[in-house]
């Protein structure tokens, strides 16, 4: 299944994306850092979004019978939501509620089943996109409302959960990670909120999640990161300050105070049957005050302290300074002391990995740049805006103007695709293990696996079918004498036993091509080495190429 986000991976300038699910989306803080993230780094889109959660609902339509009313369900309020609101997309969020905190039934999974089937058929019918995201994870480490029970009793509830609901929930994400094909998108956090709390309780193993049914603002980052991702191709691994601390950042609570005040307006105006009243003002006027905040909270955005360019730090003892271009991060590394020129070299993709010709370029006086531009696969869109990262760190930081650009792994993509466009921006290229036929990786139409979640995101940013991207000239192997041409030298470290890979369909012909062109191209094979680890130990080959080349 293609993504949802357009060609190119181009951020959609008016978009109006509804939300139904249950307390985890009614709460919204997930909704509220989304809205937080494009009223800050991206002013001038027009993206709504409306949170229409209400909390205890479900898709399902079932109740237990010690909850203190009858659950709300979605079916009864969905289609004057569709009609009142018109979204072009709809992020469906539930599970939590629909297993009603007992062990698994068929029954019950086959009333979830068809209460999210119903709610996709309704929202295509209604013409708008839909967007499945799994239930999280239920902790029960965390879970402090009740008393955790154990299988074999006669009622259950969410103050007296199964102790093993997770298993339940895991079942039910699963399910909803099936329906490629069904959804227009689908959105992961289960597993990956498990990963998360794994992660964090190797450091602190009291570390609490939220309150095991409901996620901690960690979690909400999560679920808006993922949102980001899926939706915008955007992928943000920094965590704002506001994450952890909201309370710190005036701009956020502004964020918060007009997503509380339009979220309870439009879920009153649309009406559920949960007894709990929002204090709500009618939707004109809630709406006219939340364009009054929203202009509020792009004046505070554009404040100095607000305005999330900049930050320094210490990285392994040498200065830092992360910023955000058009609402993506990127960063420079400096050294103790520049060499002559202020040379930098461009890690185009996995900032640090297999770091050991960067390190030691680092200790000789070149800075390390890198840009988030994952998995946009080199495609125009990505070049374009690596030419406005290129234009600002040299101008704002002073750089030389040409860079040397490495291309690790899929970076050989971005790496040579921007060359190619730009030679003049460009000194040499040193590709490690490089992708250099997209039919090979992640098309495994060679000897490779491939990788068919990447191709299809790969197909997407370029807009491609499997027939046409045959045949369109996008690989580098496609477009060699367009490099050569430009005369750019070619540095390529691989492993000669590289699955993923092939060392035969990507950097032999590759390099056969370009020497047989006169270009000027070094190919280092490592005997007997896979795809990982990239690089050399003893970079002292690279750093010989790069001063033989780059610094003539």
């Amino acid at each position: 299944m293609k993504p949802l986000y357009v060609k190119d991976s181009a951020i959609p300038y008016e978009k109006t994306i509804v939300f139904l699910g249950d307390s985890i989306t009614d709460e919204g803080t997930f909704i509220a850092f989304m809205d937080a993230y494009f009223l800050q780094h991206l002013p001038d889109h027009q993206i709504t979004l409306v949170n229409l959660g209400v909390s205890s609902e479900t898709a399902s339509g079932l109740s237990e019978p010690d909850h203190p009313f009858p659950r709300p369900c979605v079916h009864e309020r969905i289609d004057k939501a569709l009609s009142e609101v018109k979204p072009d997309w709809v992020v469906v969020c539930y599970g939590m509620n629909d297993g009603i905190y007992y062990p698994f039934s068929e029954d019950r999974f086959e009333a979830y089943q068809q209460g999210i089937l119903s709610a996709v058929g309704k929202i295509k019918q209604a013409g708008a996109k839909v967007i499945l995201m799994t239930p999280p994870p239920f902790d029960a480490e965390s879970f402090d409302a009740g008393s955790l029970m154990p299988l074999g009793q006669s009622t259950y509830s969410y103050a007296a959960p199964f102790a093993q609901y997770e298993d339940v929930l895991k079942r039910y994400a699963d399910w909803i990670m099936s329906l490629e094909g069904i959804a227009d998108a689908l959105v992961p956090i289960h597993d990956q909120m498990l990963h998360l709390w794994e992660k964090k309780r190797e450091m602190d193993p009291r570390h609490v999640t939220g309150d095991g049914i409901h996620p901690n603002a960690e979690g909400h980052w999560l679920i808006a990161s993922s949102l980001l991702r899926v939706l915008f191709n955007i992928s943000l691994e920094q965590t704002p300050e506001y994450v952890l601390e909201p309370g710190s950042s005036d701009l956020f609570t502004v964020v918060l105070e007009r997503h509380r005040l339009l979220s309870s307006a439009w879920k009153e105006h649309i009406g559920h049957t949960n007894p709990g009243k929002a204090d709500a003002l009618p939707i004109e006027l809630a709406l006219l005050k939340g364009a009054a905040l929203a202009s509020k909270i792009r004046e505070l955005a554009a404040l100095p302290e607000n305005e999330g360019r900049i930050r320094t730090s210490s990285w392994k003892g040498y200065e830092r300074v992360d910023f955000m271009l058009d609402g993506r991060e990127g960063l420079i590394v400096f050294p103790k002391q520049f060499a002559a020129g202020k040379p930098w070299i461009w890690r185009a993709e996995f900032f640090d990995a297999f770091a050991y010709a960067d390190m030691a370029l680092l200790e000789q006086g070149w800075a390390i740049a890198y840009y988030r531009l994952s998995n946009m696969y080199g495609c125009p869109g990505a070049v374009e805006r690596m030419r406005t990262f290129q234009s600002y760190v040299t101008s704002t930081f002073e750089l030389t103007p040409k860079t040397v650009l490495f291309g690790f792994s899929r970076g050989g993509l971005y790496a040579f695709n921007y060359a190619v466009k730009y030679p003049e921006q460009v000194k040499l290229l040193y590709l490690d293990a490089p992708v250099l036929d997209m039919q090979s990786w992640p098309g495994g139409k060679g000897e490779g696996p491939g990788a068919q979640a990447e191709w299809e995101e790969c197909l997407s940013v370029y807009d491609r079918t499997e027939e046409s991207i045959a045949t369109a000239g996008c690989s580098p192997l496609d477009r060699v004498e367009e490099l050569a041409a430009a005369s750019i030298p070619v540095l390529i470290v691989a492993g000669d036993a590289d699955i993923p890979l092939p060392i035969a369909e990507n950097a032999l012909p590759f390099e056969q091509q370009y020497r047989q062109l006169g270009g000027t191209i070094k190919l280092i094979v490592k005997p007997g080495v896979g795809h990982h680890p990239h690089s050399l130990e003893q970079p002292e080959p690279i750093l010989a190429f790069i001063r033989q080349y780059a610094q003539q």
